[in-house]
């Protein structure tokens, strides 16, 4: 399920302020990478969104406003030539039916899969502490966040909250789920896989991710707990 092989450790991520009039291109520009993220939530969007930079990738996110199933179909149905790679993330809520059908949809197409459990709020603990505890519900996920970071809230996330600890939500959700196939392991998140490409494609200009093989690409091998 994992995209690719992790790499070795990185120096910290930071996001790059600098404008144009503070740089200088030379020779031809290089054509930046493009992802689209389909999420559930305003969220997911709003992390997704801070992670934009002016010389980075291309991030399009949009919320189309439906259930897990349908947001799968959306993403599996996009046209990959627009875009250097699609990506959908959606919680489980700790329900393998409807993951079990995400899972089957993505798989059957060129798109990939970011899943939380119970929730992307798991996946945004990871970047302040470890989470190992099982949550009982993603309302649990979202109360523990909310104690963490009081002035949150699901209708207010700022990235800035979140970026001084995104490669250490990175580590740490690489290290509950490395294969990024345990889905719905309690709790765990492979948002990792998206997140650290994103990094690559920051710090490096264009993904070489995207240059591998498309065989490689994460299609998924089935829910793994």
């Amino acid at each position: 399920m994992s995209p690719r092989n992790p790499r070795s450790q990185k120096k910290p991520f930071k996001i790059n302020t600098e404008t144009d009039l503070d740089h200088k291109h030379s020779g031809t520009r290089q054509e930046r990478t493009s992802y689209l993220i389909l999420c559930e939530g305003k969220t997911e969007r709003d992390y997704f969104v801070g992670m934009r930079t002016r010389h980075g990738p291309h991030i399009h996110v949009d919320i189309p406003g439906s259930d897990h199933v349908s947001i799968a179909r959306e993403a599996a149905h996009r046209n990959s030539d627009e875009y250097s790679s699609i990506w959908c993330v959606l919680d489980t809520e700790l329900d393998s039916v409807t993951t079990t059908k995400v899972l089957a949809i993505i798989q059957q197409s060129s798109a990939n899969a970011c899943l939380s459990t119970p929730s992307f709020e798991t996946w945004l603990i990871m970047h302040h502490k470890d989470c190992l505890r099982p949550f009982q519900s993603a309302d649990e996920a979202k109360r523990k966040l909310k104690a963490i970071i009081p002035s949150w809230s699901e209708g207010s996330t700022r990235f800035s909250d979140f970026s001084h600890g995104v490669q250490e939500a990175v580590r740490r959700a690489r290290k509950i789920d490395p294969s990024g196939e345990s889905v719905l392991k309690n709790p765990s998140s492979n948002v990792w896989q998206l997140v650290d490409r994103l990094i690559d494609t920051l710090e490096d200009g264009s993904s070489k991710h995207e240059t591998a093989n498309p065989a490689s690409r994460h299609k998924g091998s089935g829910v793994h707990r």
